[in-house]
This record gives C-alpha cells, structure tokens and sequence, in this order.
C-alpha cells in the first residue's frame, strides 16, 4: 500500500525503506526537530528501524528485548498499559509518539510483586529503535535526547494523573482525566471537544483510582449537568472548557507552564 512517506521517497528521489521497516523521522518528524537543516535529510535517511503492526488484543511483547536499544516508539494506534499490583491495577493510555519499554524490570525497590499487561485497543504500528537505530543515529544525538524527553514527559503525565487521583470526588477525578485525554487525543470541534475513548468503564476507573459503579454514576452525572455529552460506542462529546483544577495540577506537576 502506497503511503504519504512512499510518495515523498518518490519526489525526493530517496529509496524507500526496506520492507518491514520505518524512517521514524519520516514518521514521527519532532524527534529531528533539533537537527541543522543541512543534516536533516542524512539523519532521516539513517533512521531506519524494524516497525511491527498489532491488531486490537494483547501485546505479547515481541521481539525479545535489546539491552542497548532505547525500547518501542508508537506510530500509530492506542495501547492500554496495565499494572498489576497485588489485588489493585492502575491503567495508563497510550499513543502516537509514546516511547515504551515493557520489557525493563522493576529493580531492587519493588516492594509489591507486580505484573505489566499490554493491550491494543486500537490497531497500532510501533518502531523497535534497537541496538542498530541507536549506532545508526549516534551522529545526531538531538534524536536520541528527544527520546529522552519523551520519556519525561511521559513520567510528568503519571505524576498528573497522581495528583488527580488525589482529588476527594470521582466525578471530578473523572471529568479532569477525560480533558488531559482530550489534550492528547481528543479534536476540537464548533460543538466541544470530541474524544474517542476505546476503554471500558472499568479500565476508566482504574486510571482514576475508583470502583466500576462509581465511575458508571460519575458520567451519567456529568451527562445530567451537560458536561459530557455519549456520542457514540466509545465516542464522548466534552462540553464547555476544561476544569481550571487541570490547569493547575498540570502547572504544578511541569507538565505543562
């Protein structure tokens, strides 16, 4: 199937990648963001990484692990990654542009056995940026300190969702997370903000550290009062503008100024 980046390849005159692979910063551009023009198009061409695609169902955390790689790179799609900690779980989605590792261990400072399940709640294609991405791009360490960041940010997030899972209502807990979820994946519309959320109740209710029932009572409140507005399957609608408890917890964690 011909893609926007098989195009690009065609008018610039570049070979494609090899099949079964990916030039990430054709597919993900930011992380070159940093890179001098006159050595953006060497650093696109060197770029080079194994991409897999995984229907909706569980992740099975395939290939095995590369100690000297940087881990998986999201393209496309939304994983759900799910800890298990004793009876309890906490929930955590992601997308485009997320880096993840699920193959790394705990360390010595684990004090609960734990388990880490990933599943694919919307068909995703991933980059494996192994041992061989991280030697080809060592010229442009700009690409491997935006990984960096990446992983950062994605910790500021956690620490976001912490801060409103500290909150004393579920509704509200509830109503803040599903705007940072529109942040990131939800589009703007002259109606609202419409945020296509493919989780079920009691996935939601483990990302805001609440039971099922509540968080079933919680959105049909907040459909009572016009907040939320169930489009469809999977579908919501976010009326008005986002809580300021957001912006403040968001200020507060760095995740945003």
């Amino acid at each position: 199937m011909e893609t926007l980046s098989n195009r690009e390849n065609v008018r610039s005159g570049r070979p494609g990648p090899p099949p079964g692979a990916v030039r990430v910063l054709e597919a993900d551009p930011d992380l070159g963001a940093g890179i001098e023009e006159r050595e953006l198009g060497l650093a696109v061409m060197a770029s080079v990484a194994p991409m897999f695609e995984s229907d909706r169902g569980a992740w099975c955390f395939s290939p095995p692990p590369d100690p000297a790689g940087f881990g998986a790179l999201v393209l496309e799609g939304l994983l759900v990654i799910r800890i298990n900690a004793d009876t309890r779980g906490h929930v955590e989605l992601l997308g485009p542009g997320d880096l993840i590792s699920p193959w790394v261990g705990y360390g010595p400072d684990m004090t609960l056995p734990s388990v880490v399940a990933a599943l694919v709640v919307s068909k995703a294609r991933v980059a494996l940026l192994d041992r061989r991405f991280a030697l080809r791009t060592a010229r442009w360490p700009e690409i491997h300190a935006a990984l960096i960041q990446r992983v950062i940010y994605r910790t500021r997030r956690l620490s976001l969702q912490a801060a409103i899972n500290s909150l004393s209502r579920v509704e509200e807990r509830l109503e803040v997370t599903l705007w940072e979820l529109a942040y990131r994946f939800g589009r703007v519309t002259p109606e609202g903000t419409v945020l296509d959320l493919p989780l079920t109740h009691s996935q939601v209710a483990e990302m805001v550290a609440a039971q099922r029932p509540s968080v079933s009572t919680a959105l049909a409140r907040l459909q009572s009062h016009g907040r939320v507005i169930h489009l469809a399957r999977h579908r919501w609608l976010l009326c008005g503008d986002p809580p300021s408890t957001l912006s403040s917890l968001a200020q507060q964690t760095g995740l945003r100024a």
